[in-house]
């Protein structure tokens, strides 16, 4: 893979996609959609395709299932930690109704700080009890359990049998991913620790589906198969058959655009703390700008949620990417030890978040 790519530029689109969509359903409004997920969603998908696609390109260089974690635990709980300590001091402190003191002494304040065991807990203590989303202060850490879930797979895969045969264990579990997210449909949530598993099988088919394409980078013909995949989508008519091909397709298109070579290279790659950060931040201005209107607000949470999306990779998470192990490199027959941060930086932040 090149290094210069838009895949941190993707991330930023998805992200972007994820804050536009939720502004309709904050205001009370239908989510706009296309190929069959709503705008959001589809931002969702493009992050978990992505993300399997990287850091199962990172395996060649490393295949240590312990280094592996190491580096993902990095990358997601620092950004999210710093998140979860601001929606719960200083948003959940200036919206509630409630004096300060029985505010941080509530056991709901106390169980809000779950989510960095990624128990997802939304409520802070009379909190957006009125909003169109009630009680809801950060609707997208829903979604950070299953990417978790499914680094947890990967790294006992290659636990379990090295990084050659993922080759062929991935494919089967796509395989197997894709067959229960069309068939299994419950209608009632099936809720194990917070979290509601009919959303396993999806999230994690986009995941296996971009760790295929990495896997299998050097035989996969992309550009070909995404035709192919996006004519049976139009041929198809039938929504669970139009389902699994999109579980496939919108991580290959996903990987194709990222492998673009774009002319101007991102050096801060905010998407994840603007993942993080946009719902609060939404939530907050409809709570106390209302009266600015719809599309006022949402350019509001664009600008806003950038800089705490900046000032979230300047200060936590670029930091705690330099703690990352060091790869073993050939240089001229030699083993030398290169620096992870500087690596992924050279590589445009490839092991994505």
């Amino acid at each position: 893979m090149s290094h210069a790519n838009a895949f941190s530029h993707l991330r930023l689109f998805a992200a972007a996609l994820v804050l536009y969509s939720h502004h309709f359903a904050l205001w009370g409004r239908p989510e706009p959609g296309t190929l069959g997920v709503s705008l959001g969603g589809l931002g969702v998908a493009i992050f978990f395709g992505i993300s399997g696609y990287l850091v199962s390109r990172s395996i060649e260089q490393d295949p240590s299932a312990l280094n592996f974690l190491w580096r993902r635990a990095l990358r997601i709980m620092p950004g999210l930690t710093a998140n979860v300590v601001f929606c719960a001091v200083l948003v959940g402190g200036v919206l509630t109704t409630l004096p300060l003191h029985d505010y941080f002494s509530h056991e709901n304040f106390a169980s809000y700080f779950w989510n960095l065991a990624f128990s997802p807990r939304y409520a802070l203590p009379a909190v957006l009890v009125d909003a169109p989303m009630p009680y809801a202060v950060n609707g997208s850490l829903w979604t950070l359990p299953f990417e978790v879930l499914a680094y947890l797979l990967l790294a006992t895969l290659m636990a379990v049998f090295g990084g050659r045969p993922l080759r062929w264990a991935v494919p089967l579990l796509l395989v197997v991913s894709i067959a229960v997210a069309v068939q299994w449909r419950p209608v009632d949530p099936v809720v194990v620790y917070y979290n509601d598993l009919r959303h396993v099988p999806r999230f994690m088919g986009y995941f296996l589906a971009g760790s295929c394409i990495a896997l299998w980078n050097d035989r996969l013909p992309r550009l070909h198969v995404l035709v192919w995949l996006l004519g049976l989508y139009a041929v198809f008519d039938d929504a669970v058959i139009r389902q699994a091909i999109m579980i496939l397709a919108i991580p290959l298109m996903a990987v194709v655009v990222g492998e673009y070579r774009p002319s101007h290279v991102l050096r801060n790659d905010v998407s994840y703390g603007l993942y993080l950060y946009a719902y609060p931040v939404q939530q907050s201005l409809i709570a106390l700008a209302k009266p600015l209107g719809f599309w006022m607000t949402m350019l509001l949470a664009f600008a806003i949620t950038t800089v705490l999306a900046y000032g979230s990779w300047r200060l936590v998470e670029q930091p705690a990417l330099r703690l990352k192990p060091r790869r073993k490199m050939a240089a001229g027959g030699a083993t030398v030890l290169v620096d992870d941060s500087v690596a992924e930086t050279r590589l445009q932040q490839r092991e994505g978040s």
